[in-house]
């Protein structure tokens, strides 16, 4: 579609921008505009790849608003050295100019990843961080992706600014038009979707080679709590982490305040809140005596004073039940009214917590049960919140480095849409090696408790923490058009190519569809909104028009085998093949599969659990003999829920054009699982 306004000037230059990658003369780059989702190999971008990213060289974007797309640039055999990008000035009809930098231009980087626990699309290079640097060299024939940003003004005019990006290298140069389109609404300051996100002060230290306490120290913290609210996350201990932001409290043994002063604490909060924090994290002492409660007792007598203690949570205990019932109930007693936070599945056992925190697939797994029990004890679901991690390779979107750029994307409005009142993040800088140099930071997981790279002068980002930057306000953009409450923004609201946090769409182009969708309703544009709905009816259409189906589920003879009790097929008007993955009998189910499946992108898979306890049912590729260690992707089923999971084929870890056969397995399963199954295809 031509952007709104451009007239033939702008549609010649847009066609001669896409096509230049197809006319390039002898010796010249080849380029190309790709949305922000791509993840680009540094190859020459394939057909496939192109059909899923490339995009019109225009930027939509609210009032205060940072968006971004990317410029793909495939250098010569001779390479290109001492390659550059900037943008110059931005002008609008009305006469208002953009300074040059306002639109800017970064090189992103590479990492290479090492062969996870999970199942990944390759291993390899992967683009991740944002570099420093002004110009790099390009060898011959690699891809190198620039990262272009705006932050859209807050006294911008709505509609269109129109500029240009420049390349150059030794011996050429070019300029490319690049627009953007300022809807005239604002975002809120604050994210809709709560947040917590573990900054770990200790590999800034080591990483930076700063001394802990220093001034040095205490400024680069300092940034990074900048760079993680710019992005709309919140730092969980973001009055907690520099040394001399902390409470200065005196106290004795038997629990009395001798001396409290919270002056620079009070400071860097109010500092949080006008960058859009809401909710802050409490970090103290565990030890159940006199001093603990004291400590947790002037802390919340402090906040309360302040009218702050609703923001305020304790998080004291990980991935356990240990000692919870103790250290919650010692919080309590000091202060009834301080929320406790713990990541764990709820448990009544526990009367203490305030926030439950599972795993988001765990959550889902069990939300029947969850929501009953809550129902039961007068909480809402927004008391619960959600943590991702180790979730790679799964249909629960994950913020690893190897995955495809929808999952950080997606991972927001995952968590808004199910209604749960945050997201937590275990770390942002786990940085037990160098992470320019290992991304395994945490063992057999790339990029997991890693957003940021510890730069020359400071953090820089990586492009994950820009997709999920854009979750977050895809949250946003959903509630107000939950408050605008009119019937296009309820239509808009029901295509989200997002149903469940279990359910989503991984084609890019519905999301952005949406999202175009999203902005122009909110801007007042009902025209071009409903053009974008109609684009994302006519995008699942195509879908299911390009699908294969895998094997015959009318015929189990032909198409299954290895199973040794019985499973039947129903012939009725949705027919389903129904089987059972058992502890004491086979756990495994093999299912003849095209030889070679290298044309395809994507399995779909549909399959319901009917019976036995909410599990997970893992998804195998393998040439014959499948073994436990094979390429796998887990499916969370709850109970009686049709889950229409589309999965991501590898490109490296397995040769994919000798697949014999597709396996679906439970691990160690404890009691019986019956599944039916609907259909499985390839696209």
């Amino acid at each position: 579609m031509t952007p709104r306004g451009a007239g033939p000037r702008w549609a010649l230059l847009l066609l001669l921008v896409l096509g230049a990658a197809r006319t390039a003369a002898a010796g010249e780059p080849q380029l190309w505009f790709l949305n922000s989702l791509a993840k680009p190999a540094p190859v020459q971008p394939s057909a496939a790849l192109l059909a899923q990213f490339e995009t019109s060289p225009v930027l939509h974007a609210a009032w205060g608003e940072s968006e971004a797309l990317q410029l793909l640039v495939l250098a010569p055999p001779e390479g290109l050295n001492k390659l550059r990008a900037s943008c110059g000035e931005f002008t609008h009809p009305s006469g208002d100019v953009w300074a040059p930098g306002t639109v800017r231009c970064d090189f992103v980087g590479y990492v290479t990843t090492q062969a996870p626990y999970y199942g990944t699309t390759r291993v390899g290079e992967w683009p991740d961080p944002l570099l420093p640097d002004h110009a790099i060299h390009v060898a011959g024939g690699r891809a190198q992706p620039i990262w272009i940003e705006v932050k859209v003004p807050l006294d911008a005019e709505a509609g269109r600014y129109e500029g240009a990006i420049t390349l150059s290298a030794d011996g050429w140069t070019a300029t490319l038009p690049l627009a953007v389109e300022v809807w005239g609404f604002d975002l809120p300051k604050s994210p809709t979707l709560a947040s917590s996100f573990l900054l770990r002060v200790r590999y800034i230290y080591e990483q930076h080679h700063v001394e802990r306490a220093s001034p040095a120290a205490e400024a680069l913290i300092l940034q990074y709590h900048e760079a993680m609210l710019d992005h709309r996350i919140m730092p969980t201990h973001v009055a907690t982490d520099e040394i001399r932001t902390r409470p200065e409290l005196s106290i004795t043994d038997d629990g009395r305040l001798r001396h409290a002063d919270f002056g620079a604490y009070d400071a860097k909060i109010r500092w949080a809140m006008e960058r859009g924090q809401t909710t802050f994290g409490l970090e103290g002492p565990r030890r159940l005596n006199a001093y603990s409660e004291a400590y947790y007792r002037a802390i919340a007598d402090h906040l309360r004073e302040r009218g702050w203690l609703d923001r305020f949570y304790t998080y004291l205990v990980d991935e356990s039940y240990d000692a919870v019932a103790e250290i919650t109930g010692m919080v309590r007693r000091a202060a009834p009214d301080l929320k406790n936070l713990i990541t764990m599945p709820p448990n009544s056992a526990y009367p203490d917590v305030d926030w439950w925190c599972p795993r988001l697939g765990d959550a889902e797994l069990n939300k029947k049960s969850i929501c009953r029990e809550y129902k039961e004890t007068g909480r809402d679901l927004g008391d619960l919140w959600v943590y991702t991690a180790g979730n790679a390779g799964s249909d629960v979107p994950a913020l690893h480095l190897d995955v495809d750029g929808i999952e950080a994307r997606v991972t927001p409005m995952a968590v808004w849409k199910e209604g749960y009142g945050g997201l937590l993040y275990w770390c942002v800088n786990y940085w037990t090696v160098d992470p320019w140099k290992d991304p395994m930071g945490y063992p057999r997981q790339n990029g997991n408790g890693s957003l940021f790279y510890p730069g020359p002068d400071g953090p820089l980002p990586s492009i994950r923490l820009k997709m999920l930057r854009d979750g977050f306000d895809d949250v946003d953009y959903a509630a107000l058009l939950v408050a605008q409450d009119d019937p296009l923004s309820k239509r808009i609201l029901a295509a989200m190519p997002l149903r469940s946090a279990l359910d989503w769409d991984r084609d890019p182009a519905a999301l952005m569809a949406w999202r175009l969708a999203a902005g122009y309703a909110l801007a007042g544009d009902p025209t071009l909104a409903t053009s974008y709905v109609d684009k994302l009816a006519s995008l699942g259409e195509e879908q299911l028009g390009g699908e294969r189906a895998v094997t015959d589920l009318g015929d189990p003879g032909s198409g299954w085998h290895g199973g040794k009790d019985g499973h039947t097929f129903r012939d009725r008007e949705d027919p389903a093949y129904a089987f059972t993955l058992d502890a004491d009998k086979s756990k495994l189910w093999r299912i003849a599969s095209p030889s070679d499946l290298s044309p395809y992108r994507e399995l779909r898979l549909r399959v319901k659990l009917v019976e036995g306890d909410p599990t997970v049912l893992n998804v195998k590729l393998g040439s014959g003999i499948i073994r436990r260690k094979t390429w796998t992707y887990e499916v969370h089923c709850p109970p009686d829920v049709w889950r229409d999971v589309r999965i991501p084929l590898p490109e490296g870890p397995v040769d994919i054009g000798s697949i014999k056969e597709l396996a679906l397995f439970v691990w160690e399963p404890e009691s019986a699982h019956r599944f039916e199954l609907r259909g499985i295809w390839v696209r």
